[in-house]
């Protein structure tokens, strides 16, 4: 293909993809365009950096319904793409004649076009971080192709069920995709890992807090400790061509609550060094973004069953790591450190953030599946438990004296423990939204009739039966329900 070709194509994407220059000036006239055009919102896309990354225009098209005549809208997402993301792709196309940009430029624009946070961020990922690994797997792709042994290993492939024609860049969906397939061909040899690993803790570049009979934790502290990674995993930290190590560390948007850099922490199952290279063999977590990344970044991984159920080491060092960070958060109502101590099965670390003076606990929607030993609240007034799939009351609600509202509603309980009959302040009881199934007779006490300052409990009838409800009736004759 000539050099007026590659001009034809490049101007034929820049069309296609509506490019723009992405100055004050200029940015001002496309949306002034794009208005005249007929769209409704413009939403402009910002990179890492704040740099423009493109353009997602939403027009109200008027349809008709063919089955029944009736007139609808339809909403659709159009993208325009920053000349400067438009030359990036360009540059990071390992071809001649540029047959992989507009590859790359649609999974960008399919993205963003896919109307959710997570679509957004991963386009914004993928312009910011992710190019130069784009161009190293469209190498491998360009040389493996027409192998008859990559042709197996795709159609062969069950995360590649979707690919029908492997040689056809355009049946790849994602770079996640990309790289399942041209893994294979990335030339490893971990038997010398270990050793590596251990040079760059001795030469103070890194760091294992944590390594037992079956994992090993080790936090880089440069990038050339996390490079090393480079062959057996996708992570944009670890690509020897970009920067993204620094900007995971020292970037200012991921400080830690307490000012220090943030942490990258790589998770190995000590197979690895055996010659394993399994998905779930390799972690990379960076808790201020939010990521949980396997080594192929496919989202099949699950770091819960993979290595906390697994290692009593590897879990306590996490807990100890999460729960000091949430202690110095600001925000405990949206407290990452928080969410991760929740998805990886410590519940506690609510309560044990939570001061013990507090009048007032509340969670909502937020996964409690049981109450720990709550009885150092020696001042709580009230505590709301609200959607979040509790199971099970511990005794001790029963030592806080000052309880004067206890709210369970939507829960998972089956059950009332016999030590709430001690909560004699209690004014309002809530245990709607659970098919609670034993009523201890002990609840009588909290009764005005039996000295309890009871006032109403809020109960279904359909949900805990009608037998425990007239029992309710005879146990708290003075109480509104």
């Amino acid at each position: 293909m000539g050099k007026i070709d590659v001009t034809d194509r490049l101007e034929f994407l820049a069309e296609k993809f509506d490019v723009f220059e992405c100055d004050e000036e200029n940015l001002e006239v496309k949306t002034v365009e794009l208005t005249a055009g007929g769209c409704s919102d413009i939403t402009t896309i910002y990179g890492g950096d704040s740099t423009i990354l493109g353009l997602v225009c939403i027009t109200n098209i008027k349809r008709i319904d063919s089955r029944d005549g009736t007139e609808y809208i339809k909403q659709v997402r159009d993208v325009s793409v920053a000349y400067d993301v438009f030359n990036s792709m360009v540059q990071a196309d390992p071809s001649s004649n540029k047959q992989y940009a507009q590859w790359m430029l649609n999974v960008f624009s399919r993205l963003l076009k896919d109307n959710s946070d997570e679509g957004v961020e991963a386009a914004v990922r993928f312009a910011d971080e992710d190019l130069p690994l784009a161009k190293e797997y469209l190498e491998l792709f360009e040389g493996n192709k027409r192998k008859q042994k990559f042709k197996e290993l795709c159609l062969g492939s069950y995360v590649l069920k979707g690919v029908k024609d492997p040689t056809n860049i355009n049946q790849y969906k994602s770079l996640s995709q990309l790289y399942d397939a041209v893994d294979p061909f990335i030339v490893r040899d971990p038997s010398d890992m270990e050793k590596l690993l251990q040079k760059f803790v001795d030469a103070d570049q890194a760091t294992i807090p944590v390594r037992d009979r079956k994992f090993t934790v080790f936090i880089p502290k440069t990038r050339d400790a996390n490079v090393a990674f480079n062959k057996f995993a996708s992570w944009c930290t670890c690509t020897p061509s970009n920067g993204m190590f620094k900007t995971y560390t020292e970037g200012i948007s991921y400080k830690k609550p307490n000012g220090e850099n943030s942490t990258i922490y790589i998770v190995i199952d000590n197979r690895f060094f055996e010659g394993g290279l399994e998905d779930n063999y390799l972690y990379q977590i960076h808790f201020e973004s939010g990521q949980v990344k396997n080594r192929k970044q496919n989202g099949k991984g699950n770091f819960f069953e993979d290595v906390i159920l697994k290692s009593e080491g590897v879990a306590n060092y996490f807990n100890e790591e999460l729960t000091s960070m949430a202690k110095v958060s600001p925000n405990i109502t949206n407290n990452k450190y928080i969410n991760y101590l929740i998805k990886f099965g410590w519940t506690e670390a609510l309560f044990d953030i939570i001061e013990e003076f507090t009048p007032y606990i509340r969670f909502t929607d937020r996964d409690v599946p049981r109450l720990p030993d709550i009885s150092r609240f020696k001042k709580l007034n009230t505590l709301v438990i609200k959607g979040a799939k509790l199971a099970d009351l511990h005794p001790s609600i029963g030592k806080i004296e000052t309880l004067q509202e206890l709210l369970l509603p939507n829960n998972s309980l089956t059950a009332l423990p016999k030590e709430i009959g001690k909560l004699k302040n209690l004014i309002m009881l809530n245990i709607i939204g659970n098919k609670i199934q034993e009523i201890p007779d002990e609840i009588k006490y909290l009764d005005k009739s039996n000295g309890g300052r009871l006032h109403r409990i809020a109960v279904k009838r359909e949900e805990v039966g009608e037998a425990n409800y007239q029992k309710l009736r005879m146990l708290l004759p003075s109480t509104k329900m």
